[in-house]
């Protein structure tokens, strides 16, 4: 007779995983939201130009939480890598993988198009990294693409927890 596999309850996230996974959510809503919100704004008006100067600052003082993050995530997928997947998780990973692959692209983009030095948070300074300006257009270029295509992995990302949700998997109870 035939046993059905029992599959043991997915293991909770770490306190500290919880804590950079809302951060980081608070981070990327605001960046994404503020800034694809600001480029109906004229170039001059003063709330663009603030949050066109406080997002660089909040995303380069995210980068060390990110890459935190992301070591920790890599670390877990190594240890979960063995035993056998379904389709739903595996759409998941690849989910979350694009994900961190794009915010990786979006920070790094982020830094390399500035294209004036900037004062981080009034203390330290960060230099101008690329001077061309057709380069610059390119790496703006990418950056908006990245953007976007994060923006979509995060659309798509809260659509996959409110239908866990409506099917009584509350992945969100393991996230609080």
């Amino acid at each position: 007779m035939d046993h059905p596999v029992l599959q043991s309850p997915p293991k909770p996230y770490t306190t500290t995983r919880i804590y950079l996974h809302w951060i980081s959510a608070l981070v990327i809503l605001w960046a994404t939201l503020s800034g694809f919100g600001v480029t109906l704004l004229p170039v001059h008006h003063p709330v663009r130009q603030w949050v066109e100067s406080f997002n660089p600052q909040i995303t380069t003082v995210f980068i060390p939480l990110f890459a935190w993050r992301l070591w920790l995530y890599l670390s877990a997928s190594a240890e979960q890598s063995t035993g056998t997947r379904d389709l739903q998780k595996s759409i998941a990973k690849l989910t979350h993988t694009l994900i961190y692959l794009c915010v990786s692209g979006v920070l790094l983009t982020g830094v390399v198009m500035m294209n004036h030095p900037v004062l981080l948070l009034g203390i330290m300074p960060l230099p101008q990294l690329l001077h061309s300006v057709p380069a610059l257009a390119d790496v703006q270029q990418l950056h908006h693409l990245l953007c976007a295509m994060l923006a979509a992995l995060v659309v798509l990302h809260l659509a996959a927890v409110v239908r866990h949700q409506l099917r009584g998997s509350s992945v969100l109870r393991r996230m609080l």
